[in-house]
């Protein structure tokens, strides 16, 4: 209500504040330093009470900071004293192999209420309070770590260990211990929450989080190994939580360790020597052995020479012997894993069989989590030696192609065996083996009768990769066998997701093979073109969705690009259909798909494509019109970085093109602002759509133009402060006051708009054909300049008369370009 009021009112939300904030602090000073002795019930309805009150405590530090930071000392003393009486607690009922287990209630609301409750409340405002200026002090003193520092690491570490029924539940789920144990998982409980805390306070104090971290790790080992000999079954769940709590910093200490300005000690040998390789043969707690495999990975980056083959064999071993139980195996497996991404391949070279075989051995057995964690770990292992994997296809591609069979219709097992299909096809040595067993069983997908669409979309991007990344020109097989099958299997479906996945298939087999492709006829004489044409035509009917013709720009793209003049007799009827299309269309991705058609051959072939134009007319309209109608209403909207710059180029071209048939076009200017609409609804917007303004198409190109331009600037200005406003935070943390900003501002909307643009960028990076492409590799700042420049030096299409055109923000920028 209070929050409510101060966005409204700020300053009488204030008046209302500033009196009652401290007798509510001082009051929730007395709640927590309360303690219910010898009723459980009670103190679990305590433990409800001071719940509520840490949520108003955050709830206060989040929207009114400046009255909750000087108090925060006197808070953060009850709430780490309840942290710390509670530990012994958790382990008696959660971490201790004993039946004793706490009580726990149900608010009024349905809630649940119990100490552990309460913990991830206290866990939650230790991780937002500790980079506060006002408990600095608390962590660090003159430079110097405080012994609370590392007691509050000790205990965290405490409520890190594995709990009673962990233990029996990663036991016997291997899918639940590899969805438990992953570092974005989406589990919650006491282990994961400490986990963030710790996160928390290494960012807060990078340095002085590893000196503390040192001092609660070795009293945890030295305490842990005393309860060894004192004959204690739980011993080892502690150093576990130590290797898990230096393991999951692994990357931000190494990191500290390289950096002599930062002078971080840790000794790490020691923790090997005494503490990790003795884990490592502990065969009688599966655990703690994981964890260790999995430790001494983390840090394989850094791993001494003498250490690093001795630590791969161990972990080979586990995953291969007989006697290992799922935690070990899992374990092993991603230490493996870890050590193919990041050791030097001499140290895993000798092993890379063993690690093939073993998780090939697991494949058919596994499921879910487990499952992506084998293909994960084997796509790792395929890279270390082409030549030795090449050896192995008759188990590789067999074992994957049972796994993609058995789970054809689960996205995300597919993905992972997509990729391994890339990386296999990348292979020079396994690639003929690869098409000689996985293009009879695709072809096999492609004709059985009544297989789900999904398959056969899957099985169509299998084919995709392999084309993707075979040799240019493919194989016979692929043109022979395999495009006349795809193409059956594409005329004769409305699914959407296999007629896109035909689309790519096909944009990328044109591609890599155009003119095998073109060679190609079938028994009846009927070449592949014709095949081609038949089903681009069927996707651009009007009858059919964008949906389904999504990519069938870029197929007709890249078929004007390779085919050349082979596609000449056909190519007007395709493009009397894209326009056809265009001006029946409002979806965005698909416009910016066919505009690229025609972008693409004004840069080539701007003649001609201009011609074809201005002498096609479609319901009244010409081409040239309805093309520079739709392109300019949605030139803001597309998305990619070579896709912008071609558009940007191509639009360039057309206006430097002095035809009056071009200037005669009107299309939209600015949006009219009507004073008196009052509030717009959904329903009124409906009724009355926005009316604009109506300007020739050439003012608009320069619009969009100066506004590329304008970007263009703005992001390189914007890179330039971004560097200059790193640190510049000193508290940072959800609990600062900050200003209330009403509006995206243009920055805000380019860096939206890169992050966009980034999806289809991933796509470009490793396309090598198309990063040599000379658009591609434009500077279009310089190149947008001199456009400029040069259309206002030489008056080219009236381009003075046109700059009245230009509100003044535009004005501004062309001003700035022409100084």
């Amino acid at each position: 209500m209070l929050s409510t009021l101060r966005a409204e009112n700020p300053k009488l939300a204030d008046q209302f504040i500033a009196p009652i904030i401290p007798q509510w602090l001082e009051a929730y000073v007395v709640i927590l330093n309360h303690h219910v002795q010898d009723d459980p019930k009670c103190a679990t309805e305590e433990y409800g009470l001071k719940m509520k009150v840490v949520k108003c405590i955050c709830t206060i530090s989040s929207e009114f900071p400046k009255y909750i930071s000087p108090n925060l000392p006197a808070l953060f003393e009850p709430i780490w004293m309840d942290l710390y009486n509670l530990r012994e607690r958790y382990v008696t009922e959660f971490i201790s192999d004993s039946d004793e287990v706490g009580e726990s209630y149900a608010d009024s609301d349905g809630n649940e209420i119990g100490f552990q409750n309460l913990l991830y409340v206290l866990f939650d405002f230790v991780a937002a309070a500790c980079s506060k200026k006002t408990v600095r002090h608390l962590f660090v003193e003159e430079n110097t770590t405080t012994p609370f520092f590392e007691q509050l690491l000790y205990v965290y570490i405490i409520y890190m260990q594995i709990t009673q029924e962990q233990v029996e539940m990663w036991s016997m789920d291997a899918n639940q211990f590899v969805a438990d144990e992953e570092d974005g998982t989406y589990t919650f409980n006491a282990r994961v929450a400490s986990i963030d805390v710790l996160l928390s306070l290494q960012e807060a104090f990078p340095i002085p989080f590893f000196r503390a971290l040192t001092g609660a790790v070795q009293r945890h080992i030295a305490e842990s190994n005393e309860l060894r000999m004192a004959g204690s079954s739980d011993w080892w769940k502690i150093q576990e939580a130590c290797l898990l709590a230096v393991g999951r910093l692994s990357e931000e200490l190494t990191e500290a360790l390289n950096d002599p300005t930062k002078d971080v000690t840790f000794d790490l040998k020691s923790l090997f020597d005494h503490v990790v390789l003795e884990d490592m043969k502990a065969a009688e707690f599966p655990f703690l052995q994981g964890r260790a495999f999995v430790f001494a990975s983390e840090f394989a980056k850094i791993l001494p020479t003498e250490m690093a083959s001795q630590y791969v064999s161990v972990a080979v071993h586990a995953l291969q012997a007989a006697t290992s139980g799922i935690p070990v195996k899992i374990s092993a497996l991603r230490a493996l894993n870890n050590y193919c991404k990041y050791l030097n391949p001499e140290y895993i070279y000798n092993y890379q069989v063993n690690i093939m075989e073993g998780t090939c051995l697991l494949l058919e057995n596994a499921t879910e989590e487990s499952l992506m964690l084998l293909l994960d770990t084997l796509g790792s292992a395929i890279k270390i030696n082409q030549e030795v994997t090449a050896k192995y296809e008759h188990i590789l591609t067999a074992g994957i192609l049972q796994v993609w069979q058995k789970y054809a219709t689960d996205s995300i097992i597919t993905s992972y065996v997509l990729d391994l299909f890339e990386e296999l096809a990348k292979n020079n040595f396994y690639y003929p083996s690869l098409c000689r067993t996985a293009l009879p069983f695709i072809r096999q997908v492609f004709t059985t009768p009544n297989t789900s669409p999904i398959v056969q979309s899957s099985g169509i991007d299998l084919l995709t990769a392999m084309v993707s990344f075979g040799p240019s020109p493919l194989p016979n097989e692929f043109t022979e066998q395999m495009f006349p099958e795809l193409m059956q299997l594409v005329w004769n479906t409305h699914d959407m997701d296999l007629l896109q996945s035909g689309q790519e298939c096909l944009k990328t087999l044109i591609s890599k093979d155009c003119d095998h492709l073109m060679q190609w006829h079938d028994g009846s004489g009927k070449p592949a073109l014709d095949y081609i044409v038949h089903f681009v035509a069927r996707l651009l009917e009007p009858t059919g969705t964008d949906s389904e013709a999504l990519f069938v720009g870029e197929l007709i793209v890249t078929l004007i690009q390779k085919a050349g003049h082979r596609i000449a007799p056909v190519l007007p009827d395709l493009l009397t259909a894209v326009l056809g299309r265009l001006l029946n269309t409002d979806s965005q991705p698909f416009i910016q798909s066919l505009v690229m058609i025609f972008a693409h051959l004004v840069i080539s072939q701007q003649e001609t494509v201009f011609n074809y134009l201005c002498n096609t007319e479609i319901s009244g309209k010409s081409g040239l019109e309805i093309l520079m109608t739709t392109w300019c209403d949605n030139y803001d909207s597309f998305s990619g970085y070579y896709t912008l710059k071609v558009s940007a180029i191509a639009l360039s071209k057309i206006y430097l093109v002095n035809d009056p048939r071009l200037f005669s076009i009107q299309v939209k200017g600015e949006i009219v602002v009507n004073p008196n609409a009052g509030i717009v609804t959904r329903s009124r917007a409906k009724k009355n759509p926005d009316q604009y303004t109506a300007i020739p198409v050439a003012a608009k190109i320069v619009k969009l133009l100066i506004a590329d331009t304008t970007n263009t600037l703005i992001a390189e200005q914007t890179h330039v402060e971004d560097a200059e406003s790193i640190g510049d935070d000193e508290e940072g943390g959800d609990w600062e006051e900050v200003e209330d900003d009403d509006h995206f501002g243009r920055n805000d909307i380019n860096f939206l708009s890169d992050m966009l643009a980034n999806i289809d960028d991933d796509d470009e990076e490793d396309n090598p054909e198309l990063k040599n492409d000379p658009i591609y590799q434009t500077d279009m700042k310089a190149y947008l300049t001199d456009f400029l420049k040069n259309c206002h030096g030489h008056d080219i299409n009236q381009f003075q008369s046109i700059t009245n055109c230009l509100n003044d923000e535009e004005k501004e920028t062309l001003a700035y370009i022409l100084k």
